[in-house]
């Protein structure tokens, strides 16, 4: 199994099984059921399921990987308020991790590859976006560690 230890999970390419540390974290969401029609998981595959998060906006979660599918502007909306209630300096986060930049993600919409890039906001994470769905895809924890970098907007 290959570790992956800014996400806190070790992934085996043979079975596509992801082994995670520390217990559930899913990052603030609250689950509700799986999409109809089903849409496939960017990067494991998995049926995605619908989830709200910060109480109200929709987005669609896989429970496999825990990763995060949303529209842009809840994306904008969610690390907005996240970092506005956020208390203390924040935690330095880990360099980006340039291997994840040579992956492949498909849009569960469309079916479009996405883009992958590095988010130019805080918290050095790699994002995928589709643009044609204006969507951005976020693996499991990276919310958080972009509600967790220092920055002049955590006013909490």
């Amino acid at each position: 199994m290959e570790l992956f230890p800014r996400r806190h999970y070790y992934f085996c390419q043979y079975c596509g099984t992801f082994e995670f540390i520390g217990g559930e974290t899913l990052d603030g969401l609250h689950t509700l059921g799986a999409t109809h029609p089903p849409l496939p998981c960017p990067l494991c595959e998995t049926t995605l399921g619908h989830a709200l998060v910060d109480g109200g906006l929709e987005v669609l979660h896989c429970g496999r990987c825990r990763g995060v599918l949303m529209p842009r502007a809840v994306f904008v909306q969610t690390i907005d308020r996240r970092r506005a209630a956020a208390k203390g300096p924040g935690k330095i986060p880990a360099p980006l991790d340039r291997r994840e930049l040579a992956r492949a993600v498909t849009c569960p919409h469309c079916r479009q590859r996405m883009d992958v890039h590095p988010y130019y906001g805080p918290g050095n994470v790699i994002i995928d976006t589709c643009a044609q769905c204006d969507a951005v895809w976020l693996d499991s924890g990276e919310l958080g560690q972009i509600t967790e970098a220092p920055g002049k907007d955590r006013r909490g």
